[in-house]
C-alpha cells in the first residue's frame, strides 16, 4: 500500500539531486582538511554539536549543510569559509536553464503561481 509519507519520500528524493557536483566538491574539502587537522568524524562532530552522520553524509556529498553549519565546520577545523571553498568552481544552473529541482516546493518559471499572485517570480 502507497502512504501519503511514502509518496512524498519519493517525490523529495526524486527531486533533490544529490550528490552533485558541489556538494561532492564541498565535502572532499571537508573531509581532506578534517584528515589535515587529524580528526575522526566524531571528534569533528562533538566539536562543532553535530551527528556524526550529518559530517558523513557532508563528506559523501549527499548532505546539503546551511551556511552557519559550514562556519561552525571552518571553526572547528582551525579555517575559514573562503579556504573551505578553495577549488571549487562547480556551479549549478536553475530549472528554467535546465537545471534540476532542488526542492520539492522550489519556486519555478515552469509552474503557475499558486494562490492570487499576479506575477510568477518577481
Amino acid at each position: 500500500m502507497v502512504t501519503a509519507a511514502s509518496k512524498r519520500k519519493v517525490a523529495a528524493s526524486s527531486s533533490r539531486n544529490l550528490p552533485n557536483d558541489v556538494t561532492l566538491a564541498l565535502g572532499q574539502n571537508v573531509k581532506q582538511f578534517r584528515i589535515a587537522a587529524e580528526m575522526s568524524q566524531i571528534e569533528l562532530a562533538f566539536d562543532a554539536e553535530l551527528e556524526r552522520s550529518h559530517i558523513s553524509r557532508i563528506e559523501r556529498g549527499v548532505g546539503n549543510p546551511s551556511l552557519l553549519t559550514l562556519a561552525t565546520l571552518c571553526h572547528c577545523l582551525g579555517i575559514t569559509l573562503p579556504v573551505l571553498f578553495e577549488g571549487i568552481s562547480a556551479t549549478l544552473p536553475p530549472t528554467a536553464q535546465g537545471g534540476t529541482l532542488r526542492r520539492e516546493n522550489q519556486a519555478s518559471h515552469d509552474k503557475p503561481p499558486k494562490g492570487n499572485r499576479k506575477s510568477p517570480l518577481r
